[in-house]
Order: structure tokens, then sequence, then C-alpha cells
């Protein structure tokens, strides 16, 4: 509860002395909150000042202080609503019945997301076994032990030390300062699990509660969202991209404050105070991660569009030619220039040069698309799938383009799946390229067309329901009857009975296929009885003690399990001659007088060894076959062992 508000209460504060009052003040509050911790990394990590949990609230209140002055001066701030002087355009007030039911939506959301998540896991403080999870994990230790939250440079140790490129660290901010758990396993996976449960459908609920009319669309989007596999289960434990999946969470929140920006009367006071709002909650999707950029533009790309045209045309129409030529020609320039700087970022070149297979056709990712199918990793036969709620977007979608209301909602479902489609399908596609700012990769851009789909869906689902009323007799029909939101909540029922549980057993494999040793999708990395020896390891090995081992069998999840620095602390190759070679020269230790010269440089003065092989299910890479199959009979001195796993002190090179 302390850490979800965390993440809430301090954006929520921000955008509401900025005007953005209500569910959408609300749902955008983690948006602004990541907004503020990536600046606040950024700069307490060029001055020098401590990454804690004090210096983290004190940054806060400065930023709240500064909003409460800024909404002042601009006459939008928290109770200020003149003629003069108006408000922006945040929707009607939800009311007490209103504020219990969307309470209760939220409520039930949380439940069908975070519970079968969190049954998956078996554990709390259990760790999740993928490539990028490990990372992560690491990365939350080495923001505690520096105390450096910086984007720029905060994650070097984890690179092999020197300098490091950018890297998104709100996500391992607030992991490391979470309130009251000092285990980053647990501190990861309930940040994870607040991500999932509330600041997902929060976000959700103020979108569709600005972007469709009426409340009852607000109330079931939340509980709507959870029959979805694509985000955020997948993402946060098979994929486990958890700065990625951060910025996919707020990116609905932000979304509604650029609705709430767009439809803001033309005053430059409440004008400003909108885009105010709006830079700090789009700022929170781009520092959670780069890829934000581009999700903001391929959702909210077809409105603002849309909006700033018909405002020009308007313009135009009475006489204000100039200003139309210079707007267009300072957001032109604008344009230019973001993408001319965003194109020369190295890390942007990586994502674009990574290379990913795809299929021989389209039609398996369509199907996929369609019942909402794991793109990752094949779970069995889906059944129905997602088909129901899938029926209901385009129901919604229909709605939408029959009422001309909400027409970007569709464009938007519409460009994104054309975006999952093209990264799933033929490599040779020459307009493939377009996917490359997710990776190429159809499970990252999935999440993105759940968004449009979930508020589809709502709109969808009321419509039939509002169809069904109309059918009822006029007594049934009263207010009194409460007819308005009862067939929603029954229609809703409906979608879980036919979505057995919104597919809580497929989210339970799913997660269970990360985080249960023995079930491992990719291959084991630790043992029950090697999670027992990473318990107790860290207070058997000295202070300064540097162990090597294959990162692949488990010696990588030292630091963030035992806080004990190893040589490898991620899988990936790390910089540094030394460790390159030991890679694969380390089990010729007692023939090539190289590999000590290499063990000394390092300060290496423990090995971890596990000799357990992929036949038995673990994880293994050919990369690092010399820090296997260890002669381990002399030069070495047993310190604990569990499972198939030893970490010996080597005293082979003296």
């Amino acid at each position: 509860m302390a850490l979800a508000a965390l993440w809430v209460l301090p954006g929520w504060a921000v955008l509401r002395t900025l005007g953005v009052r209500g569910i959408v003040g609300l749902g955008a509050g983690p948006a602004a909150t990541a907004g503020l911790v990536g600046a606040l990394g950024v700069l307490y990590g060029s001055v020098g000042v401590p990454w804690t949990l004090a210096s983290l609230l004190a940054g806060a209140a400065v930023a709240i202080l500064a909003a409460v002055g800024v909404g002042a001066l601009l006459g939008v701030g928290a109770g200020r609503r003149t003629p003069l002087r108006p408000g922006l355009a945040v929707p009607a007030p939800l009311g007490r019945r209103g504020r219990w039911a969307l309470g209760l939506s939220l409520a039930v959301a949380a439940v069908l997301l975070a519970g079968p998540m969190l049954a998956g896991m078996g554990a709390p403080d259990r760790p999740e076994q993928a490539w990028d999870a490990l990372f992560h994990l690491n990365g939350v230790a080495v923001v505690r032990e520096t105390g450096n939250a910086s984007s720029f440079g905060a994650l070097a140790p984890l690179y092999g030390g020197g300098t490091s490129p950018y890297y998104p660290v709100v996500w391992h901010a607030v992991a490391a300062v979470a309130p009251g758990l000092g285990d980053v396993a647990a501190a990861a996976n309930i940040q994870n699990l607040v991500i999932s449960a509330v600041v997902w459908p929060l976000g959700l609920a103020a979108l569709t509660r600005v972007a469709a009319p009426g409340l009852a669309a607000a109330l079931v989007a939340p509980v709507l969202a959870a029959s979805f596999v694509a985000f955020p289960a997948v993402v946060l434990t098979v994929l486990a991209p958890w700065p990625f999946g951060l910025s996919v969470a707020v990116l609905p929140g932000a979304l509604g404050v650029l609705l709430v920006a767009l439809r803001s009367r033309w005053l430059w006071r409440t004008k400003l105070a909108a885009v105010l709002a709006l830079a700090v909650a789009a700022g929170g999707v781009v520092l959670s991660h780069g890829s934000g950029v581009f999700s903001l533009l391929v959702l909210a790309g077809p409105v603002v569009v849309v909006v700033l045209v018909r405002q020009a045309r308007q313009w135009w129409v009475v006489g204000r030619p100039r200003v139309v030529a210079v707007s267009v020609i300072g957001v032109i320039a604008l344009i230019v220039a973001v993408v001319t700087i965003a194109l020369r970022l190295p890390s942007l070149q990586t994502t674009l040069n990574y290379e990913r297979s795809g299929a021989s056709t389209y039609w398996p990712a369509l199907g996929r698309i369609i019942l909402d199918a794991p793109m990752v990793f094949d779970y069995g036969p889906q059944g129905a799938g997602n088909l129901v709620v899938t029926a209901l977007t385009l129901l919604g979608a229909g709605v939408c383009l029959r009422r001309r209301h909400g027409r970007w909602l569709v464009l938007a479902w519409l460009s994104t799946v054309l975006l999952v489609l093209l990264a799933a399908g033929p490599p040779q596609n020459p307009v493939r390229g377009l996917t490359g700012f997710w990776y190429t990769q159809a499970a990252r851009i999935a999440p993105l067309a759940v968004i449009p789909a979930v508020v589809l869906g709502a709109i969808g689902l009321t419509a039939l329901a509002g169809a069904l009323a109309r059918r009822l007799p006029a007594r049934s029909r009263s207010p009194r009857a409460g007819a308005g939101l009862a067939l929603p909540v029954v229609l809703l029922a409906v979608v879980a009975v036919a979505t057995s549980g919104m597919r809580w057993d497929l989210k339970e494999r799913i997660t269970a296929s990360v985080y249960e040793p023995g079930q491992i999708a990719w291959g084991t990395m630790l043992s029950g009885p090697e999670l027992e020896l990473m318990d107790r390891i860290g207070a058997e090995l000295p202070p300064d003690a540097l162990v090597l081992g294959d990162p692949f069998n488990g010696s990588a999840y030292l630091p963030a399990l035992a806080g004990v620095d190893v040589v490898y602390p991620q899988l990936a190759s790390v910089r540094g001659a030394d460790a390159k070679f030991l890679e694969h020269s380390f089990n010729a230790l007692h023939t090539d007088p190289r590999v000590c010269e290499a063990v000394r440089r390092l300060g290496v003065t423990h090995v971890y060894n596990d000799t357990a092989l992929g036949t038995d299910g673990v994880k293994t890479n050919r990369r690092t076959n010399g820090l296997r199959f260890l002669d381990t009979s002399a030069g070495f001195e047993r310190v604990d062992s569990g499972g198939t796993a030893t970490v010996w002190r080597l005293t082979a090179c003296g």
C-alpha cells in the first residue's frame, strides 16, 4: 500500500495543483510521478545527492510546491474555477455513488490482475528467472549500493564498469527505495504487482472517462482490462523488460491528460497549465522508457493532428493566417529536430538495428491478436481466448464510427494491430522497420493495442447494455431501478464467465513459467536448494568477495539475492578483455598460466560452480563453456553448496 501511494500521490498532487482534477488526475498520477523520479534521478546524479526515499520525497515536495505556485499564477489551482479563468476540460465529478462504484471496479480489477500473478510467483520474494529480469534485479541492487539513480550512468557496474550508455532507471529507482522492502526480489515483484493492479487499471479508467461518454464505460474498463494477457501478464513476467512495462502502464493516464489539454479552451493561462500538466505526465512515459516517445506518437498522433488541424482552420477563417503559418512551421521544425536528434542516439540505433526473425505469413499473428494469445511462448490451446472481448472491441469501434465520436481510438487500435502484424510477419517486408522502435518484437507492441481495445470494448459493452435496456419495460428503466449500471455489470459478469474468470489460469501459468524452478520456459537458473544457498551465502563470504561463475547457471543472481559482487552481473557479455577471456578459458586453470593472470587482475576470490547440464532442464550458453566442467580437486576450498551448485574459495592462483 505504501508503494502504491508512492507511485500515485506525488504525481497526483502536482497535476491537481495544475488543474487536472478527479479521476484523470488520479489516473495520470503515476505518469507524473515517473516524470518527477526520472528528472530527480538525473539531477541528483549530476550534483552528487544520494538517492534515498528521503531525497525522493524531498524533491517531490519541492516540485509540488512549485506546481502550487504555478497553478495559483495561472488561476487553475485547486479550488479555482471562475468565469474569467476557467478550469481545464476535465470530466464532471463522479459523485459519491460514482466514486464508490469506481472504487469497487478498481478493487475487482486489482484482484483479477494481481491474484494470478502472485499465485504463479509462489512467494512474493522469489526471483524471476528470465534474461531481462536478472539484469533489472541487479540494477535495483546497484542503485541501492551506489545511491545513483541517473539514467546516464547509474547502471555502469552491470556493464563491467567505466561509462554506461543511456538506460532508463525510473523503475529501478522506485524499487530501490520501496518502503519496507529490503529484499531486492520482493521489492521488484511487489512493484510489478502495483504497476499491474493499481497503476494500469487506474490509468485506463481515467482515459476511458475522458474518451468515452457517460460513467458506465469508465466503470467497466478496468475489469475488461483484466481479461488481457498481452499486458501486464506477458510483459511483466515472461518478457520482463520492466522499464518498458512501466512506460506502457503509465501511458493511458498520460493520454487522458493529453485529451484534457486538447479540449481545454484556447485561453493562454488555461492552455499553458494544460501543456505543463501534459509535459509532466508525458515526460513520465518517455523517462520510464525511450520507446514511450513512439508509443505516444502511434496512439495519440491521430487525435492530435485532427484537433490541431481543426483549430488551424478556425484561426484561418477568423483572419489569423500568420498564426497558422508560424504554428505549422514551428511544429514541422520541432518534429524534424526531434527525429534528427533521436536517430543520432546510439541506444536508438541499437534498437532499430536489432535483428529478429519472423513468420512466413501474417495469419498466425492475426489469430493470436484476435484471441489475445501470448506471442512469446506456446502455452497450449487457447480455446475461445479473449474472443468475447475482441467482439466487444469491434462493436465499440462500430459505435465510434457511427457516432463520429472517438474515431481516433479506432485508428489507434488498427495502427497498433498493423504494427504487431508487421513485427511478427515476414522479415523481407520493407516497412517492417517501423517496428524497430520496439525491438521488432510483436509481444512488445501488442500492449499498445490493448489500450484502445479496452476503451473500445468498454464503449461496446455499454452500448450493448443500452440497447438491452431500451427493450426493458419502462419501470425497469427507471433510475431508481439502477438499470443504467446494473446491465453493464451483468454483462461484465457474463464476460468473466465466458473468459474463465478473466483467464485467471492462463495468467497464473504464464507467471509460473518464469518463477517456478523446473517450469522455467527457457531453462532454470536457480533450483529450490540453490535459492536457499543464495539466502545464506552472503553471510558466509567476506565483504570484499568477488565471485566468478557462469551467469547462466545462477551465479549472476548473487548481487541481487546475496549482496555479493560477481564478475558477470548479467547474461549479456560484459566489458573487459580478462572477463571475456575467462568465459571460454577458465576451465583451463590448471594448464594455462594466463587464466591465473586474468583472475589476479580482476581480483577474483571465489568461484560459483553448477554441475547441472542442459539435459537437466537448466539454462546454458556455449559462450560460457569455459566456466563449466571445472576440475575442483585441487586449488578450491568448499564454502557452501545447495543442489548441484557449490561456492568455492579459489586458492589455485595464490
